[in-house]
């Protein structure tokens, strides 16, 4: 069963339950999720991979509300770790996990993580065309802290500017990773249509009744 619980700083992180994998193999893999279950891995610098299956349910749960970027506590036949979603292998078809790793965090550890970047007020740009090229923002973090998302004002930009990565404005103790000058936004004008010759040739109308026949 997910349930909240939180840790010593007073945030809350929920908690999932495991338990290790007796059998393993594709076989193995197989029969986990007809039976609803994710194989997953949990590894870290002071824990020894481990290989279990979570509820698929509860897994999908928590995605849904703490995000892909959620730290929670995973409780292993009762032995309780933090973790962080490294990397979820899921099918592109159907809504079916076929793994998932879990890192494990260590107290005080930093994690690195991609945070999506949200841009508000494009709608009340009066003038030009908004493009993204960026989409994420790699940062690292404690994950108390790791943000949700990275938001941006865009509704005063006007044709010609330019937001980059260095102009991003990020939480307190959020270091960023990516490229400081890589583009994230560009408001360019837009483009217009250019006349073709045969748009510009208009052809002469034919007058019905005509006398064709020559005197």
């Amino acid at each position: 069963m997910l349930i909240n619980m939180h840790n010593d700083g007073g945030k809350f992180f929920m908690k999932l339950k495991a338990q290790k994998r007796e059998r393993l193999g594709t076989s193995a893999s197989k029969q986990a999720r007809v039976d609803k279950k994710i194989p997953a891995v949990v590894f870290g610098k002071e824990f020894d991979s481990t290989a279990v299956l979570i509820d698929s349910k509860e897994f999908e749960d928590l995605l849904r509300s703490e995000g892909r970027n959620a730290v929670f506590n995973i409780d292993i036949d009762g032995k309780e770790t933090q973790v962080i979603i490294k990397n979820v292998d899921r099918s592109a078809l159907k809504p079916e996990y076929y793994n998932v790793e879990l890192q494990a965090i260590t107290k005080g550890q930093k994690v690195t993580v991609t945070v999506t970047i949200v841009p508000n007020g494009a709608e009340e740009i009066k003038e030009g065309i908004l493009t993204q090229t960026l989409n994420e923002l790699e940062v690292e973090t404690e994950p108390a802290n790791i943000p949700s998302e990275i938001e941006l004002d865009v509704s005063e930009l006007v044709i010609g500017d330019t937001v980059t990565v260095s102009e991003l404005t990020v939480p307190e103790n959020v270091t960023v990773l990516s490229d400081p000058e890589s583009t994230v936004i560009v408001i360019s004008a837009p483009q217009l249509e250019e006349e073709t010759d045969e748009d510009a040739e208009v052809a002469e109308p034919e007058v019905i009744g005509e006398d064709k026949t020559e005197e």
